[in-house]
């Protein structure tokens, strides 16, 4: 599903070859409907695949590289610390582990385990089942169940853009998730996504329609199955953060909002000139992340994973520590 429904085309192409693209798909919408509805599939599910920056890299060769099997597919994933309770961390779609690197360090101060991996066909992983770049957020939370299998104690997720509609794919599945999620700059209704996203191709209604029954056959699910705010209420209890900002012209600000109605327990914070992906690097966000895993109901949750007083304590203490150092630098 598209990382940039709402924003520039310029994530698919150069803007003179955007406008063959146009031309040609308005040629084919005209002579043969279905062909460009299979075309506009084709370029819906092709993830662009994207390389750490170096320092990204330099944060993730800290980290135990470990392999997965998912649908016969390698999926790379990297775990801080030996034990603890554990944070996961969930790219969105055309991203990387790397780009959720700033939480890491933090996690690690307050004295959690972390793990992250990429998705198929993303990053360092292999393709997915379906080849080449194409791919979907069913993949996306297979290999979140798959990853999250030989975890004990997960007490957090903190998943961005797609990862979040991951997430929820992965809960109607029946992940047992843990008790507390943040979501950032949730992808939380992909179906909005499609009449922006045809528009940007400089496509039909017709076409549209086609396109949307096509992939509801492929899928076998409805395009509301993918909307995070029709998740079932019985996954609800859980705690909710999002994070969304105010210009991210990736995914509106609307879906948070819409979310975060839905979800009973929700917290709902909004930033403003961070964006789609520099909102993950924020400082301050980064705060407010650990601020909501390290608050009383997750610290009882680590309780219950054995960890003593003691350690609840140096973990606190290491909070403390890593905010006064972070306020320090701005």
């Amino acid at each position: 599903m598209s990382a940039n429904p709402t924003g520039t085309p310029s994530w698919i192409l150069p803007s003179y070859q955007l406008h063959m693209l146009r031309a040609g798909m308005r040629l084919l919408a005209a002579i043969h409907p279905g062909y460009a509805a299979t075309l506009m599939d084709r370029i819906w599910f092709a993830a662009p695949r994207r390389k750490p920056r170096e320092t990204e890299q330099a944060l993730l060769n800290q980290g135990s590289c470990i392999s997965f099997d998912v649908h016969g597919q390698r999926v790379a994933a990297w775990a801080w610390g030996e034990d603890g309770p554990t944070v996961v961390l969930l790219h969105g779609w055309g991203g990387h582990a790397g780009q959720m690197s700033a939480f890491v360090a933090p996690l690690r101060q307050a004295g959690f385990r972390v793990v992250a991996f990429d998705a198929p066909a993303h990053g360092a992983s292999a393709n997915s089942r379906h080849g080449g770049r194409r791919v979907t957020f069913f993949e996306f939370a297979d290999a979140l169940q798959t990853v999250t299998a030989r975890e004990s104690a997960i007490v957090g997720i903190i998943a961005h853009s797609g990862g979040c509609t991951a997430v929820s794919l992965a809960l109607r599945a029946g992940w047992k998730a843990p008790a507390n999620i943040v979501f950032v700059a949730p992808f939380a209704q992909p179906q909005h996504a499609v009449a922006d996203f045809a528009r940007m191709l400089g496509t039909t209604e017709e076409v549209i329609a086609s396109f949307v029954r096509k992939v509801e056959h492929w899928l076998g699910h409805p395009w509301s199955f993918l909307d995070i705010t029709t998740l079932e209420d019985s996954h609800k209890w859980r705690r909710l953060l999002v994070i969304h900002d105010e210009q991210d012209y990736d995914v509106p600000l609307a879906q948070a909002n819409a979310l975060a109605d839905s979800w009973p327990s929700a917290q709902l914070v909004v930033t403003r000139g961070l964006g789609h992906r520099r909102v993950l690097r924020d400082a301050s966000v980064v705060d407010r992340v650990l601020a909501f895993l390290c608050d009383e109901p997750t610290a009882n949750a680590a309780r219950h994973t054995a960890h003593t007083r003691a350690d609840l304590d140096a973990a606190y203490e290491a909070l403390v520590a890593y905010g006064s150092g972070m306020h320090a630098q701005r």
